[in-house]
């Protein structure tokens, strides 16, 4: 609407101002409506060129080897999974065999790791906090070789026992003879 228009109608210069103003206020809404509008559909047709060259890739994607390289990955991650457990798993019962062990005092450092290396040979079921079956293999293997293990006596010191009178030869006790042959000591 132009301001002529309405002053050819004979109307005052202040109704035709306030008519201008009215006018004014709803063109400047409807370009502010119309601007919004624009901006959504330059947004929606953005959108859609995006879904149709998505749509594209995917005809170009080989679904059959997606599924196996995702099938691939899972597999991956299992077993990775499995041997990270496995691993945390035997240092558990390492630390929990070298707890155990210390509850135990040996001769030499050669008598303790032949001590453990038997022990881990053998084995044994770690439950609820103890090894099932140790105490008697301990027993035995002092009984066996008292050589390797020192006694206590009930003033603090300690006394080593080598397992009979010191006129025995000493290569007859297998724990020992074991342990000498590991060293190089003597042949087999």
């Amino acid at each position: 609407m132009k301001r002529e228009f309405l002053e050819g109608l004979g109307l005052e210069k202040e109704a035709i101002d306030k008519i201008m103003a009215e006018n004014g206020a709803d063109i400047e809404k409807q370009k502010q409506e119309t601007t919004k509008v624009s901006e959504t559909l330059t947004g929606v047709q953005a959108q859609l060129e995006d879904a149709n060259n998505a749509i594209k890739g995917f005809e170009d994607l080989d679904v059959e080897g997606i599924k196996k390289a995702a099938q691939d990955w899972e597999t991956k991650y299992n077993t990775d999974t499995e041997n990270l457990k496995k691993q945390i798993d035997q240092k558990d019962y390492e630390h929990a065999a070298e707890a155990y062990l210390g509850n135990y005092k040996f001769t030499s450092d050669l008598a303790k790791k032949a001590v453990i290396s038997e022990f881990n040979q053998k084995g044994f079921k770690f439950d609820d906090g103890k090894f099932l079956g140790a105490d008697d293999f301990m027993k035995t293997v002092q009984e066996s070789n008292p050589a390797a293990f020192e006694v206590s006596e009930g003033d603090g010191t300690a006394r080593v026992d080598t397992g009979g009178d010191h006129g025995d030869d000493v290569i007859g006790d297998k724990f020992i003879e074991s342990m000498m042959k590991g060293a190089g000591l003597i042949k087999e």
